[in-house]
């Protein structure tokens, strides 16, 4: 088969100066090959931060503690899916917090693998949100199984005038969009999906932790002591406007996790 070089074309120079690359080199592989050849992450280069960290190792950290002091008001009262918006339209749970995973010796899945419907790669480069509004605590490169990592530290406002410290990790992902220190708001943009250097299929592995700035670990333990299910968290303090379960991501199509 003879593949066509859109970077050897001419035209290139003008789409690139008028900001219609993307767009164009999209529409030529639909037309001459089929949807199914576009490339990861061209459907979802909308954000203006995209691929600012390129793979480098780096760990950059940052105490959460006195940027949330300094700002007592920037609290987290509600939550929401870190992908699909809402209601995480479009996705299904691959792997349940908790599962036992033969792979790991039966060890017990300590957060949620988030995948799109739509299978494969195809959600490679799509967006990752914040679960709500805190202080990011780390961004890092680590490689091997985890790849790009974003840590964010909430001060949610229970209520009856209790607070809680909740942390929340996003694993895997293909770009890192937040810095240290930054405040974020629920549903913000903080990166996007990926497959940790190739080593997965693309999709988000996500914690919720209650135990602030301890070790990252390695995603499975024998208990999941300081470790909390995300999407049952979700269904008391996320949004209200329809019930939703566990088992209402699942997808019959698909079985098992993806790790």
């Amino acid at each position: 088969m003879i593949l066509l070089n859109l970077r050897d074309l001419p035209i290139k120079k003008w789409f690139i100066a008028n900001n219609q690359f993307f767009p164009f080199l999209i529409a030529a592989c639909i037309s001459l090959f089929g949807i199914g050849c576009v490339s990861k992450g061209y459907s979802y280069q909308g954000n203006p931060l995209f691929g600012w960290m390129e793979s480098s190792g780096e760990v950059r950290t940052t105490d959460p503690y006195p940027i949330l002091k300094r700002y007592p008001s920037f609290q987290a009262t509600d939550f929401e899916f870190p992908v699909g918006g809402k209601y995480a339209e479009g996705y299904y749970l691959a792997q349940k917090f908790g599962a036992e995973n033969g792979k790991f010796g039966g060890r017990k899945h300590l957060g949620e693998d988030w995948n799109a419907m739509t299978g494969g790669d195809s959600d490679y480069a799509a967006p990752v949100y914040s679960f709500g509004n805190g202080v990011v605590s780390e961004i890092a490169d680590y490689g091997g199984g985890w790849g790009k990592v974003v840590r964010i530290v909430h001060y949610h406002n229970v209520g009856n005038g209790d607070f809680w410290f909740l942390e929340t990790v996003y694993a895997h992902l293909h770009t890192i969009d937040v810095e240290p220190g930054q405040l974020v708001k629920k549903t913000e943009w903080i990166g996007t999906i990926g497959d940790a250097g190739g080593n997965y299929p693309a999709h988000l592995h996500f914690e919720l932790r209650s135990i602030i700035g301890g070790p990252l670990g390695g995603g499975y333990a024998l208990k999941t002591d300081g470790f909390l299910p995300p999407t049952r968290w979700l269904m008391q303090y996320g949004p209200k406007e329809k019930s939703f379960s566990e088992e209402s991501f699942q997808f019959l199509m698909e079985k098992g996790g993806t790790l």
